[in-house]
């Protein structure tokens, strides 16, 4: 029987009693080296943070012509579409979510090891849902914005200077594209995709609004944070 190959395994991960955990179930696949010397691993395994902030490094090096990029694989327990999304455009090859198995973290390991990605079921879920839905006009995401910030209709039409009828039509286009029943459920469900960090519509900007202030960016500010 031939000998599988030896992958090299970094840990960059916060939590000390989740890194413990790891390495005991590492050290117990024969095919699995980890490394504490400062060499170059096959695969990292990291934490959100840790895992964004090593594959900033890497391309901002390999813009420069120097090293490849690294394998991440990062574990954590974000798991909102925008946050998997932009870990896996950013660079991650894997994306696992707090409470997979221990052979799924070594399935994962030896898939990125082969040059392929590994998403886990929970994300991939969440990537299929944002996929399958339809994506959000303009007014639509001002709309979400504001009634996000628990405005009611009639403010929501005179922050953006429409109508309350048209107020009532985007809601209703809302709801149907999130797939939510009412406000808090529609709230939830952009706070889950990311919906309420992106930059408001360029057409928002009314006039009366002398301080420069954007219907909404009050929101987008205070999600906005949490990007960086």
């Amino acid at each position: 029987m031939s000998k599988l190959p030896t992958i090299t395994v970094h840990l960059m991960h916060q939590d000390p009693l989740i890194s413990s955990g790891m390495k005991s179930t590492l050290r117990e696949q024969a095919d699995l080296e980890l490394l504490t010397d400062g060499r170059a691993a096959d695969v990292t395994v990291a934490d959100y943070e840790n895992g964004m902030a090593l594959i900033t490094a890497a391309r901002s090096a390999a813009a420069r012509g120097a090293d490849r990029m690294p394998k991440v694989l990062i574990l954590t327990a974000r798991e909102s579409e925008w946050e998997i999304r932009r870990a896996l455009e950013q660079g991650a090859r894997g994306y696992l979510i707090m409470g997979c198995s221990p052979d799924e973290l070594v399935a994962g390991i030896r898939t990125l090891h082969q040059g392929a990605r590994y998403i886990c079921t929970p994300a991939a879920r969440r990537l299929a849902d944002s996929v399958a839905t339809a994506s959000l006009t303009g007014r639509e995401a001002d709309v979400l914005r504001l009634v996000a910030e628990g405005l009611c209709n009639k403010v929501v039409a005179r922050e953006l200077d429409i109508a309350i009828g048209t107020v009532k039509s985007h809601l209703k286009a809302i709801f149907e594209k999130l797939g939510a029943k009412n406000r808090t459920e529609v709230t939830a469900v952009a706070e889950r995709r990311g919906l309420l960090t992106l930059p408001p519509s360029p057409t928002t900007e009314t006039p009366g609004y002398g301080n420069g202030r954007v219907p909404g960016a009050r929101k987008v500010f205070a999600s906005g944070a949490a990007m960086h």
